[in-house]
């Protein structure tokens, strides 16, 4: 019978460069969502995107492990639970921490400045087209993680 070799290498996880990235998209509005998951799966970084209306949903999602992120994409205005509320949420929550992006329609210096404390890494104004969308998420995906 042959033996087996033992690689310690094999029992560490690839490098997170190395492997597909899982992405929670929360947003509720459905056009936007379809154009920013679109974008997203043009990266060969991504794997799969999983999206949530609104923030219940997405911590439900993380609660019944739907969904293990890499990263979460959050639009700051969505209905039942904001996306500053939703960062606040994600910060406090015991287990695994991913970073978080606000991707909205808010041009706001405040609303920057608030979701920066409230622990986004990056906020974004969504771009007027979907190869601007494109390039803003590459290089978001680039510099978060």
């Amino acid at each position: 019978m042959p033996r087996k070799t033992f690689n310690y290498f094999d029992q560490f996880p690839p490098p997170l460069e190395a492997r597909k990235l899982n992405i929670l998209l929360v947003e509720d509005d459905e056009p936007d969502a379809y154009l920013i998951g679109r974008a997203l799966k043009s990266n060969p970084r991504v794997g799969e995107v999983v999206v949530a209306d609104n923030g219940f949903m997405a911590l439900e999602m993380l609660d019944i492990s739907w969904v293990t992120p890499d990263l979460a994409i959050v639009d700051l205005n969505m209905p039942r639970k904001d996306g500053f509320a939703l960062l606040r949420d994600f910060a406090a929550r015991e287990g695994r921490h991913f970073p978080s992006v606000i991707l909205t329609s808010s041009a706001a210096k405040l609303d920057s400045l608030e979701a920066m404390i409230c622990g986004a890494v990056e906020f974004i104004t969504k771009p007027d087209s979907p190869q601007k969308l494109a390039a803003a998420l590459d290089r978001v995906i680039y510099n978060a993680l």
